[in-house]
Parts: C-alpha cells; structure tokens; sequence
C-alpha cells in the first residue's frame, strides 16, 4: 500500500505558522543583539546621556546643554574608549530637562562601557517587570482568555523596542507613563492619569496632540494632574540648571527641529518628515516635501475625526481614540524615531486583549519591520556577493518606512472602530 508523502508544514494550523514566526523573530532579534554585544560598541545616544552625566557632576547641570562642553566630554571618552569616529561633523545634544539627567549622573561614575550594559540591564528588568505589572491589572476583569505570554513576546522582540536597547534610549520610562495614565483612566482616576502624562515632558513632541485634546474636551482633572506633574518637573529642574541652564536648553530646543544635530536623524524616522527628507535628499525628487504636506493634513483630518467621536474619559472608543492621537503624533511630530513607539505599546496591548481592534494589527506591527530587516540582511547579502549595487546601504530606510507604514495602519484601524462605534450608537 502506498504511502502518501506529507508536505512539510502541511498540517501548520494559523497558531502554529503564527508562533513558528515568533520563534524566527526571537532567535533574529538574539543574533542581532549577541552581534551587538561582540563588537563591544557603545551607542551613540547613550555616550551622549553618559557625557551630560558626567558633565553635570564637574561642571553642573546649567552646563549639559553647551554644546563645545558636551562634544569635548564625548570625544574624549569615545577615544579613550578605543572606539574611531569622525566626530569632527557631529554634534550630539541631550535637549532633555535636568531631571531627567539625574539616573546618568549616577551612571556615569561608572566606566562608559560598564555603564551601558548596567543600564541596558536595568532597562529591560523594568520593561519585563512592567509589563507583567500591566498584563496583570488591565487583564483582571477579562475572563475571555488572552494570550500574555504572546503579547509579552510580541512586544519584546518589536522593532522599537530592540532598537531602544540598542540604543540605551530612555524609552521605557515613556512606555510606564503612557501605561499608567492609561490604566488610570480605564479606572476612572483622571487626576492620577494626567499626572503619569506629566513625565512625557521627557519628550515634549509627544504632547503636541493629546494636550490639546483635554482642552478641547474639557477634561480638566487630567490637566490639572499634568499641570501638576510638569510644574513639579520644571521647578526641580530650575532648582538643578538654574535660569542659565533653562534658557541654554529653551535655545537647544529652538535648534532641534532643524538637522544641525547628528543624534535628530531625520531620515531614519518614522514620520511625514522622514518621507519628504528622503525623497529630497536621497532621491532628488522635492515633490517628496509636498507629499509629507498632503500626509500631514489627511492625518490630522484623521485627529480631526477621532476628537470629534470621542466618548466618555476611559470608555473603550476614549482609549481607541487616544491610541489614534499617539500614532498620529508620531506620524506628524518634528521628531519621531522609531523607538518614541514605544508610547502606542501599552494602548495595543489594552485593545488587543479587549479586542478592540482586529489581533493582527499588533502582530503585523511586532513583526514587519523585523522581518523587513531580515529580508534586507539576506538581498544584501546577494548584493555583495553578486550584484553590487550596494543595497544594504537602504537597509535601516526599509525597516523605518515600514515601521512608519504600520503606524499609520494602526491610526487607520482606529478611525476605523470608532466610525464603527458611532453608526452602532447612531
């Protein structure tokens, strides 16, 4: 009797091809990380937090923001380091508030490279740690099971999240805060919630939309928490700079839209600006910037939308249309890389387990910009072998643009739930 030959992955269910791509996610995202840790490299953004660091324990905090001070600390170190730059064209800034500086005083007693991993370390305990914190708790009154140990995962291995770490950005503190005020508002807490949104005053560009929005609202408790929040921020923060120091950070921001700074990296964002620059720039086509002005108004007649359709403060459209109002920040802010996302994780978690919008959403947005990477690691890999056209080199392009394309799915299915949501109610 004949023996019928079975196709590999013949019998895959949708689960198993599902977790059979996490599986070759987890173990790319390892790979990158180990090779990360064999060159033994520090990154650029974390030198430059390690530098402010030290400059504040010698000089002061009003001195963070010269920026002559701050290239000389950096040089130094990386060349003691051992590491060859062309630091002659860069110029690296830490445009944040002194109170926020405070953690890389302490780290920068510490060896740079020692200091990188500690902090690097400390991040991604606080990430675990939070994040279990907030599965737990926003979880508890949903009896329909979902899978953590999936969204865990998901989110681990997401673009922003790795490049965040590679980075030793500051990021994780951004994702507790917008995961609190959002926790907090669920429980109808709105004085507790606008506080957690004060610490987005770590990245201003962030509140551009969503203050906004509460005035237009009227939700004056949450302003009332943000207010107090950010007035206890910035009065610490005169305390620590003085005068001096704030007006030297206000000229800092005044400076920071512009590309004068090596660490903006327009091109590698994940905004309507980035879309422009790199049609311009790369690619000598100026219609680039007219596009990003086109996108920028259907976003914002998006926000237009989502504002007008609002519910109540911490109903399921609120949170829906909170979440559109981030992702259309990052798609429209001056300043937008990659692993600001961060911001959007604990609302995709939120709506993934109260199945607000569809499941795949949140697994397209975790896994296409890695994918996208490894697809750009193999045809480069053909390239240098055989072509030579130097493909690689667009290879963080790939990945940001479809980090920038997912967001802007993730805006659209929310303009989408609450057009749903209001013909129900119609």
């Amino acid at each position: 009797m004949n023996k019928k030959v079975k196709i590999l992955f013949s019998e895959f269910t949708l689960m198993k091809w599902r977790n059979l791509v996490l599986t070759a996610i987890v173990c790319f995202s390892l790979i990158y990380i180990f090779a990360i840790i064999r060159t033994g490299a520090v990154a650029d953004d974390f030198a430059a937090y390690w530098s402010v660091g030290r400059i504040s324990i010698e000089k002061g905090f009003s001195q963070i923001y010269e920026l002559d001070t701050l290239r000389e600390v950096y040089s130094h170190e990386i060349k003691e380091q051992g590491y060859i730059f062309d630091l002659s064209n860069k110029t690296y800034s830490v445009p944040y508030l002194p109170v926020f500086v405070l953690p890389f005083q302490l780290l920068s007693r510490v060896e740079l490279r020692y200091s990188y991993w500690i902090w690097n370390i400390i991040n991604l305990s606080v990430l675990f740690a939070y994040l279990i914190f907030f599965l737990q708790h926003i979880g508890s009154r949903n009896e329909a099971s979902t899978n953590y140990l999936y969204l865990l995962v998901l989110v681990l291995i997401s673009s922003p999240v790795i490049k965040n770490l590679a980075s030793g950005n500051v990021n994780v503190f951004l994702l507790i805060c917008t995961g609190e005020f959002l926790r907090n508002a669920v429980n109808n807490k709105p004085l507790l919630s606008g506080i957690w949104l004060g610490g987005l005053l770590l990245k201003p560009p962030l509140l551009i939309l969503i203050i906004p929005l509460f005035f237009i609202k009227r939700n004056w408790d949450v302003l009332k928490g943000f207010f107090v929040s950010s007035g206890a921020i910035l009065l610490a923060s005169v305390f620590l700079a003085g005068f001096t120091g704030m007006k030297a950070l206000i000229n800092l921001w005044i400076k920071y839209p512009s590309d004068t700074f090596s660490n903006t990296a327009p091109e590698f964002m994940i905004n309507w600006r980035m879309i422009g620059f790199n049609l311009a720039n790369k690619f000598n086509m100026p219609v680039g910037w007219v596009i990003s002005v086109i996108g920028i108004i259907l976003t914002m007649l998006a926000v237009y939308y989502l504002t007008k359709n609002i519910s109540n403060f911490g109903s399921p459209s609120w949170v829906i249309a909170v979440l559109g109002v981030f992702s259309a920040t990052l798609a429209i802010t001056w300043h937008s890389l990659f692993y600001m996302a961060m911001v959007i994780i604990p609302f995709l978690i939120y709506a993934s387990v109260y199945k607000m919008i569809p499941g795949i959403i949140i697994f397209l947005w975790g896994i296409v910009p890695p994918v996208a990477m490894f697809g750009m690691y193999i045809i480069g890999l053909f390239d240098y072998s055989i072509t030579k056209f130097g493909i690689i080199e667009f290879e963080w392009l790939v990945v940001t643009f479809s980090g920038f394309v997912m967001n802007l799915v993730i805006l659209y299915s929310t303009v989408k739930y609450i057009k749903i949501m209001t013909r129900s109610t119609d």
